[in-house]
């Protein structure tokens, strides 16, 4: 399974080394000749091949390892890891229409379902008064039987709409739940940031302290324009990615 490209390296290019070399351990990777498990080639060969020091090595796998391509094994060596689950920003899909559409298999473990006054952000970001009942769902959003996501969602709901730990627990997708009891969603407004998880949200995503997670904040609101829902979901940051589509902008915009 070696595929090492020694020409891509250019010594003459200001572009630095280890970036280079990133970039040319980067391309079996995109192009599947390293497939998920796979062991990729030692340093020495690596330094062999493209005639680099350990140090330029070690610091272009140390990339490919925080961006999620490798993982390394101690005394085992380093490996091609499983890929990201990506996620589509510029579409309104549900958690599992997003993995259904990927082929892949969407799990729910329900840790809490329960009734609250809104306070703070939450009464802001549901345009309710402070101390409305809201119901609140949160979930272990599960990829092939992996903990993945840790979501929190709070829901405006009409009275005549109810929610059952049992009706949950049965259906993977809270969207088609709600949408057989006649609630809409349009469109969603949402922030990104990375953060450093909670011992219970490192207990529950099975993440070592310091893995890099991602916090997403949404507000998904109905047709008529009312929010609906307020979600915080952890994500792993190994495990999970987040994408933006843009179109080109007009010359001189």
């Amino acid at each position: 399974m070696t595929i090492l490209d020694s020409t891509a390296i250019d010594r003459d290019a200001p572009v630095p080394l280890y970036h280079q070399l990133r970039q040319a351990l980067l391309e079996p990777l995109e192009q599947g000749h390293w497939r998920e498990g796979d062991l990729i080639p030692t340093e020495r060969e690596i330094c062999e091949a493209y005639n680099v020091s350990r140090i330029t090595v070690r610091r272009a796998i140390n990339e490919l390892v925080r961006e999620g391509y490798l993982v390394s094994q101690q005394g085992k060596g380093t490996f091609v890891a499983r890929p990201k689950v990506q996620r589509e920003l510029t579409q309104l899909r549900s958690f599992s229409e997003e993995l259904a559409a990927a082929g892949l298999r969407a799990g729910s473990r329900l840790l809490s379902l329960r009734q609250e006054p809104a306070l703070g952000d939450v009464a802001a970001a549901l345009q309710l008064s402070v101390g409305a009942w809201v119901w609140i769902v949160e979930r272990l959003r599960l990829i092939e039987e992996e903990p993945t996501i840790l979501s929190i969602s709070h829901l405006r709901l009409p009275p005549q709409v109810t929610l059952t730990a049992a009706e949950i627990e049965a259906e993977v997708s809270l969207w088609r739940l709600l949408r057989r009891q006649g609630v809409t969603f349009a469109r969603s407004e949402l922030t990104i940031q990375a953060i450093a998880g909670s011992d219970r949200e490192n207990e529950l995503l099975q993440t070592a302290p310091g893995s890099p997670l991602l916090l997403v904040e949404s507000t998904i609101y109905s047709d008529d324009g009312a929010p609906v829902e307020y979600t915080r979901m952890v994500s792993r940051g190994d495990r999970y990615k987040y994408v933006v589509r843009s179109a080109s902008l007009a010359v001189g915009a």
